[in-house]
């Protein structure tokens, strides 16, 4: 099969660093085992994957009606990864490698679609992978699939019915002997494929760039190590104080043919980073520095005792003026003025995002809390500053 040429190809530009044990290739302690991660048959023809008059995804010159053998309208893919320096040690995957967040399927202008199939949704990946004898699959996701607050099923769920949804060559007509949901199986296999020959701890070490509590590195440096590595311009996302800490990780890709057993080309980022000059490779489970208090508005309500860092909660929303948490749509109560996402009784609101990346509801960005959220606390999340905790609303994409 193509992919299984394809994914060998990819993996030759590792081996002098690897060892071979067992017919599995090895490389710094992740094992790679490319049998496990042929992930199914499509119904193209695979010639057509090698064909030159099969356009690439994102370069066609004219609509393509077969979108079984042609990604569209997602023809731009994201293999997007962490780097969970801020989490619990045993969330955070291990200290070596950065951890899988998904696939994600662009328009190839940085929009995209989410949700796309509600009936195809699903709650039990764990059971779907065990009916299909993929326990080995299934442990290596519980060590580099990892949901910063140790809910990784659910974290697995998100990431199929948001963006799996969305691939057009993985819907079930698109798939040869389709049966007990081999769609996810699929997208799982071809996530975590694209994701092992993307090492990217390893391209930041060749280049010097390690985990270090004492070291910034130069923003310029990172991306230069990551590109040498691909070929292209990936789009890196820091976050923490002033945006300062490496955190989340986006490599892109064309295709020629289907998910399932076409070809992947990297290509240019569609999306910008937006890390500063400086940067921080914080090493995981190790507290960042204390950060400055900010200014507290001026106002006759309770003071604020949190600063921006420890107040930041990031909200993942589509490129519309609305945002969706994994309960439902998220909107403004219009009695009590607290945020509320729900898949019922929920009324969506219109949302904005400021020049600063920051959530906006009616012009304004100012939201708090009574205590502050984070972790296993949770507290409702008001508009305005009237309460004591003030919490930064970073405006982001998942």
């Amino acid at each position: 099969m193509l992919s299984a040429l394809f994914f060998t190809a990819c993996l030759s530009s590792f081996t002098h660093a690897s060892s071979v044990l067992n017919g599995r290739i090895e490389i710094d302690g992740i094992l790679l085992d490319p049998t496990l991660l042929i992930p199914g048959r499509s119904k193209c023809n695979i010639l057509n994957d090698i064909n030159p008059f099969v356009p690439l995804s994102c370069h066609n010159t004219t609509v393509q009606s077969n979108t079984c053998c042609f990604n569209a309208p997602g023809g731009h893919f994201l293999q997007t990864q962490f780097w969970d320096y801020n989490s619990p040690v045993d969330f955070a995957g291990p200290n070596n490698s950065w951890t899988i967040h998904g696939l994600w399927p662009d328009h190839c202008d940085g929009t995209f679609d989410q949700f796309c199939a509600p009936g195809r949704e699903v709650s039990n990946i764990t059971q779907i992978l065990q009916q299909h004898g993929e326990n080995e699959i299934l442990d290596y996701m519980h060590t580099f699939w990892k949901d910063n607050t140790g809910n990784d099923e659910s974290f697995w769920e998100h990431e199929f019915n948001k963006h799996g949804t969305c691939i057009s060559t993985l819907e079930p007509q698109c798939i040869q002997n389709f049966e007990d949901r081999n769609d996810v199986v699929i997208f799982i296999k071809r996530t975590i494929s694209l994701f092992q020959i993307l090492p990217t701890h390893k391209f930041l070490k060749a280049k010097g760039i390690v985990p270090s509590t004492n070291t910034t590195y130069k923003f310029s440096d990172v991306l230069s190590a990551l590109t040498s590595a691909t070929g292209k311009n990936p789009t890196v996302q820091c976050n923490g104080r002033n945006k300062q800490f490496l955190n989340e990780l986006w490599y892109h890709f064309e295709t020629k043919g289907s998910v399932i057993d076409g070809i992947f080309t990297h290509a240019d980022a569609d999306s910008d980073s937006n890390c500063p000059d400086d940067v921080y490779y914080w090493p995981k489970g190790v507290p960042t520095p204390t950060p400055t208090p900010t200014s507290a508005p001026t106002s006759s309500s309770p003071t604020p005792t949190s600063t921006e860092d420890k107040g930041t909660i990031q909200v993942f929303t589509s490129t519309g003026s609305n945002f969706t948490s994994s309960k439902g749509p998220c909107g403004v109560d219009s009695i009590n003025g607290t945020l509320n996402c729900a898949a019922t009784g929920v009324t969506p609101s219109d949302f904005t995002n400021s020049t600063s990346g920051l959530l906006v509801f009616n012009a304004s960005s100012l939201f708090s809390a009574d205590v502050l959220p984070t972790g296993t606390i949770q507290s409702p999340v008001f508009i305005g500053s009237n309460h004591s905790q003030v919490i930064t609303l970073v405006y982001t994409r998942t």
